[in-house]
């Protein structure tokens, strides 16, 4: 999940608007992170992996190997998808702290400076989602050279935790991949959590934070027609070539989260 510092739009001339009037509310969805439960911090990045933390380890539960193997596995799908974020942020000159981690929450990265723009923030937000899938897909493929049910396990989590990172809404890495797009993906993106709850009956206290966290900004960029003319003023390649790798890793996700799932029942019935 990613939870950029506040930031301002650049004042330059030419194809990016100026700062749109009424930002503020807006500025303050991204302040709002900072009084997040157990992260400290004005500027930061947080995961929100709380849920996945619990299933896996009932799942870690029905392996024979021990349960520290599940669980160093969980922490370094974790691991691999924060550091994606850390490369693209320095990569872009910007300071960031290594991944902190939180017990029943995730993750935490510090990022000391904002992004010079929407492009380059979903740039961030996308670095995470594809440094975890190289790193599940590895798992996956040690798995199908020993046939050790420790690396489907990983492989396991590792794929459903960078797709529902994916879902676009709010501080999900989906959210700002999606952000420069149109804002009416964090509307398909709020069905989709709508779905997890009603469909699938899924509560939790985490997912409650995310979404009032996130609601803010779907407000914002609704009501303040200047704010989405800076969020959606990118290059038209760029932003469209963003939401098709996006596309592309929920595909590849979906698929291989399929699969692992299948024959993790497989294999635990």
């Amino acid at each position: 999940m990613t939870n950029p510092p506040p930031w301002e739009p650049p004042r330059q001339e030419g194809d990016e608007p100026a700062q749109p009037p009424g930002y503020e509310p807006f500025q303050q969805y991204y302040q709002a992170a900072a009084t997040a439960p157990a992260v400290s911090g004005r500027q930061q990045r947080s995961g929100l992996f709380g849920w996945l933390i619990t299933g896996a380890l009932i799942v870690a539960g029905w392996f024979k190997y021990a349960l520290p193997n599940q669980a160093a596995g969980l922490v370094l799908m974790i691991l691999v998808h924060e550091m994606g974020h850390v490369v693209e942020i320095r990569r872009q000159g910007m300071k960031a702290s290594a991944p902190i981690f939180i017990p029943f929450m995730g993750a935490a990265i510090f990022q000391r400076q904002h992004a010079q723009s929407p492009i380059k923030q979903a740039e961030i937000g996308i670095a995470g989602p594809i440094a975890g899938t190289l790193g599940a897909t590895v798992a996956w493929v040690l798995y199908g050279a020993t046939q050790q049910p420790v690396f489907l396990f990983w492989a396991w989590i590792g794929f459903y935790i960078n797709l529902f990172n994916l879902i676009p809404f709010g501080m999900l890495d989906g959210g700002w991949i999606l952000a420069p797009v149109s804002k009416w993906f964090q509307v398909a993106g709020l069905a989709v959590l709508a779905v997890l709850v009603f469909g699938f009956h899924f509560v939790s206290p985490i997912l409650l934070i995310l979404v009032l966290l996130g609601l803010p900004m779907v407000w914002q960029r609704f009501r303040n027609p200047q704010l989405e003319a800076y969020m959606t003023s990118g290059p038209a390649a760029a932003r469209y070539g963003m939401a098709a790798a996006w596309l592309a890793l929920v595909i590849y996700l979906g698929f291989a989260s399929y699969e692992a799932h299948n024959l993790l029942y497989t294999l635990v019935r």
